[in-house]
């Protein structure tokens, strides 16, 4: 009898829950989708009942466990997104922990308040920080042997999910950011056309964040 997967985040937010969301959604797996719905109300009284009173939190027949990145890694295995052999499962967990890196970067720009501190970081993530990034994921297109436009190997892996959430989040603010990168914007294209991913794509509730 397969697990019974509850999921706890914010249902206004994707952030840095959606990636769970889209390990779920490329699957085919079934889950409850338990919020909360970002009610005050509704979070204090669910805050105090979650391990490290934070989200996301997955609760696997009972037992609750946290951390978005973990969860995602966890279910990418059970679910056989996270590569076909140890060596495509290294790729994939380098991919994604570049991914986590410019997420952290992007986070921070939320915490400047200042109007013109916050333009210039904004500016220099854009200019400076991120091409490196792109760069590296461009990379990992070219060198894979396959033709299918992944990233690792010849299917979807919770890389591609990884990649495609935050450069979704990118990619509205600055539509031409990807011009230098085709494989990398080729591969972005890709993952929303999947079957089951662009199912999921069409009915999630639209979010700002």
């Amino acid at each position: 009898m397969p697990p019974k997967y509850k999921y706890y985040f914010f249902k206004k937010y994707r952030a840095r829950g959606e990636l769970v969301r889209l390990v779920f959604a490329a699957a085919g797996a079934e889950y409850e989708d338990v919020g909360p719905e970002g009610d005050d109300q509704d979070w204090a009284a669910l805050k105090p009942t979650l391990p490290t009173g934070k989200l996301p939190v997955l609760e696997i027949d009972g037992r609750m466990f946290a951390e978005s990145v973990v969860i995602a890694r966890y279910l990418a295995r059970e679910f056989g997104l996270d590569g076909q052999t140890n060596y495509e499962k290294l790729l994939t967990d380098t991919i994604v922990d570049k991914i986590i890196q410019v997420r952290e970067m992007i986070a921070d720009l939320y915490y400047i308040n200042d109007p013109v501190k916050k333009a210039e970081a904004q500016k220099n993530f854009i200019e400076e920080q991120l091409p490196p990034a792109l760069s590296f994921l461009e990379k990992f297109v070219e060198k894979n042997e396959s033709t299918g436009g992944f990233l690792v190997g010849d299917k979807v892996t919770w890389a591609d999910l990884a990649v495609f959430d935050i450069l979704e989040m990118v990619v509205k603010q600055n539509p031409d950011i990807l011009a230098k990168y085709p494989k990398l914007a080729a591969n972005f294209k890709l993952v929303p056309t999947l079957s089951r991913l662009s199912e999921y794509l069409k009915s999630r509730p639209a979010t700002d964040v």
